[in-house]
Order: structure tokens, then sequence, then C-alpha cells
């Protein structure tokens, strides 16, 4: 049960440190996505080479009628990628995150309601620590007036920022829905594939331009750099939701938000610590206290 809260803990650091490398991205946001997914894709077939080469775990089945829902789970990341990606060049980082962390409570209200692995007075216990994380979040999210853009482009960037909220929160109910089924490297594959094959789909659709779709140059490292931490903090999200509940481990992963403000107060200066020291203080506050709820809910 230890492991599954530090494998969740990682996972919340690895969902703040991948979004990154898109600051320092010009790509299209699509084909950027197609790159994150090739990534993944590599890793994913090198991990299960491994895996199942070296007989380390039993081969799963890599026919089963579940994987057309992981499919399914990698077109609907593909949206909520592309969106992320969309809404950081929009609002920049920190803004982002605050909109975006509408992923934690979508995701744990469907495990909640439709996986039901959290029962009698821990629900209350799950509950309290989802809504402390979210305030937690929305009080890391501070813009200061110099840093506004125009007012179109906010609203666009929000509008992203919600659309991958939900998306991430759909695919991280999948996720553990397949997990529950025994899947844990077969998903990888079939997930990354999905994602490649998606994103590049839309991305012809977008430009007509197919011939960027196998072009390799710098611009690829960025995401490349982003698909190998999916990858990683997939793989550490599952082995999660193996030790504790989805809900629970799904929010505990919402603790980006902390990492994130971070990374914007002393990387990127899009946030002053010094003007907003009280409300910083507060969404650590209130971040430990979702932590110590939702470890009442284990």
């Amino acid at each position: 049960m230890g492991s599954g809260v530090i494998f969740a803990v990682i996972v919340s650091v690895l969902f703040a440190v991948y979004a990154v490398p898109r600051k320092f991205s010009k790509q299209n946001a699509v084909l950027y996505t197609m790159w994150v997914g090739v990534a993944y894709l590599a890793g994913s077939v090198a991990i299960c080479s491994v895996v199942w080469g070296f007989g380390l775990r039993e081969q799963e089945n890599l026919f089963s009628r579940w994987h057309f829902l992981t499919a399914l789970r990698g077109v609907v990341w593909v949206c909520g990628i592309a969106s992320f990606n969309i809404a950081i060049d929009k609002i920049g980082l920190t803004r982002f995150n605050q909109w975006k962390n509408f992923q934690g409570p979508i995701g744990t209200i469907l495990m909640l309601a439709f996986l039901s692995e959290v029962v009698g007075s821990k629900v209350i216990w799950l509950l309290l620590g989802m809504t402390m994380m979210f305030i937690s979040a929305v009080l890391f999210t501070i813009v200061d007036r110099e840093a506004l853009i125009n007012k179109r482009s906010n609203i666009g960037g929000i509008l992203f920022a919600l659309l991958a909220a939900a998306s991430f929160g759909v695919t991280a109910f999948i996720n553990k829905i397949i997990t529950n089924q025994g899947f844990i490297y077969s998903q990888l594959l079939y997930h990354s594939l999905s994602v490649v094959i998606s994103a590049a789909i839309i991305f012809i659709i977008q430009t007509r331009k197919p011939e960027e779709v196998l072009r390799v140059s710098r611009k690829t490292w960025l995401p490349v750099m982003s698909g190998a931490m999916y990858l990683a903090a997939t793989i550490l999200s599952m082995f999660s939701y193996t030790m504790i509940a989805g809900g629970v481990s799904w929010s505990i992963t919402q603790l980006n938000a902390v990492w994130t403000i971070l990374i914007g107060i002393f990387i990127f200066r899009e946030v002053s610590l010094q003007k907003h020291w009280p409300r910083i203080i507060a969404g650590f506050v209130f971040a430990l206290a979702a932590i110590v709820f939702l470890l009442f809910a284990l």
C-alpha cells in the first residue's frame, strides 16, 4: 500500500515536469503530440520485449477485446494532450494548471461512481481529500496582471485547458478499468500505438501535409523527452492502481499542481513569490491536508 502512494507521488512530479518541454517548442501541437506518442510507443515496445522476452512477467493476451477500449483511450488522450499543448501556448503553464486540474474531480468521481473501490466511511475521506487538493490547485493559480495576454486568447486557452481536463479525467478512468482486467504492459502498447495513429491522422487532416509526419528534425527531441517521461508516469500509475484504490491514487497525482507552481515561480518566473506568498503558502497547506485525508481513505 505504501508503494502505491509513493508511485502516485512520483507520477505527480512527472505529470508536472513532462509539460515543461512544450514551453520551449513552437511545433504544431498535434504533430508534437504524435512525437510524444512515438517516444511512448518505442519505449513500450522495448519494455514489453524485455519483460516478456526474459520471462519476467507472464505474457498478456494481445487479442483481448478490452484493447479496443485502450485504443479509444488513446484517441481521447490525443484530444486532451493537443488541447493541453495549445492551452500552454495561449495562457502559459501556470494559468493553464488551474483549469487542467478539473481532471482530478472528474477522474475521481468516475472511479467512485462506477468502480466502487472505496466504500463506507472511507468515501468521505476520499471526497475531502479530492476537495482539498482541488482548492490547493485553485490557490496555486496566480497570474500577475502584466503576464495577461489579450482577452480572446485567454478564453480560448481556458476552453482548451478544460477540454484537456475532461479528456485526462476520462482516460484515467479507462486506464483503471483496463488495469483491473490485468493488462499492464499490453495496455502500454495499444495506448501508445493509438496515440501515434490518431495524432498523425488529425495532423494530416488539419494541415494536408502528410510528408511532415515522418520528417525528423531538432524539433522532435522535445516531444520525445515528454514521451519518455509520460511512459514512466503511465507505468507507475498502473502499478499504483494495482496497490491502492484508483480514486485515491488519481487524487494523489493531482499534487502536480504543487510542482507546477514551483516550476512557474523558480524556472519560468510566471509568478512572483514575493507578491503572492500568502496564497502559495495556503496552497501548500491545503495540499498537505489533502494527502492526510487521502491516507485515511486507503
